[in-house]
């Protein structure tokens, strides 16, 4: 079931239907650089998550592969408005290039979409 939830997120997201997610009082507004090359160089090295959190909570975030297995976690940005994800596994390592799916979590609401690592 949790690999369907997934396949119909990427198709809405494909389409241009998805656009914004709320999670209750926080939104996420937008996603920057969707296509990391996680490489040190500087330029499109994280995944940034660009949220409206006017109460300044904290929100968590997990990466899956497209087999629906936990490889990475989003870690907070300099502000409560940001989270990011380095291209990195759980394990410090930079993943192998190809599809990743995120899932940002705050109080048992959810934002789904994809990023891709190119290598």
């Amino acid at each position: 079931m949790k690999r369907l939830l997934m396949i119909a997120v990427l198709l809405l997201q494909a389409s241009g239907l998805w656009a914004l997610a709320s999670l209750g009082s926080i939104t996420l507004t937008e996603v920057k650089c969707r296509i990391l090359t996680p490489n040190g160089d500087g330029l499109n090295d994280k995944a940034r998550f660009e949220l409206d959190n006017p109460e300044q909570l904290p929100v968590t975030g997990t990466i899956f592969d497209l087999s629906g297995a936990r490889v990475g976690t989003i870690q907070q940005g300099l502000t409560p408005d940001v989270v990011l994800w380095d291209g990195k596994s759980e394990d410090g390592q930079t993943v192998a290039g190809g599809v990743y799916i995120y899932q940002l979590e705050f109080h048992g609401k959810f934002a789904t979409g994809m990023v891709t690592v190119a290598r």
